[in-house]
């Protein structure tokens, strides 16, 4: 199911660099790399401390869980979205991808890929 997911996604989202499902203790499930030069699993687990971090800070404040991190920079984008308080998925994309679509494909495989977490 996370192989189809992400198979989709690269297809679907022009401009995909990378994409993962990732556990917030830094190790991937599964992964899929458009450009093999890029290390995603190292890139992801550097943003899971921040995770954490804002993931606390949200709740803390009373603003609910997190459910998506975006940070953009002058050469790429890297898009996060939470599938449960314990996954998540990692993507990183060119400075002209389509963020919207991204987005968009991330919430529906949240969605999809929920249950597959479910116990």
């Amino acid at each position: 199911m996370f192989s189809e997911f992400l198979d989709g996604f690269i297809h679907k989202v022009q401009g995909t660099l990378g994409a993962a499902v990732m556990g917030m203790d830094g190790i991937s499930i599964e992964k899929r790399l458009p450009d093999p030069s890029i290390n995603i699993e190292s890139l992801a687990a550097e943003y899971t401390s921040a995770l954490r971090t804002l993931s606390s800070t949200t709740q803390d404040a009373g603003l609910g869980s997190l459910e998506e991190f975006v940070v953009s920079t002058d050469q790429r984008i890297v898009a996060i979205h939470m599938i449960t308080p314990e996954y998540f998925f990692f993507t990183l994309l060119s400075k002209d991808a389509n963020l919207g679509r991204a987005r968009f494909e991330l919430k529906k495989g949240r969605y999809l890929l929920a249950k597959e977490f479910a116990i």
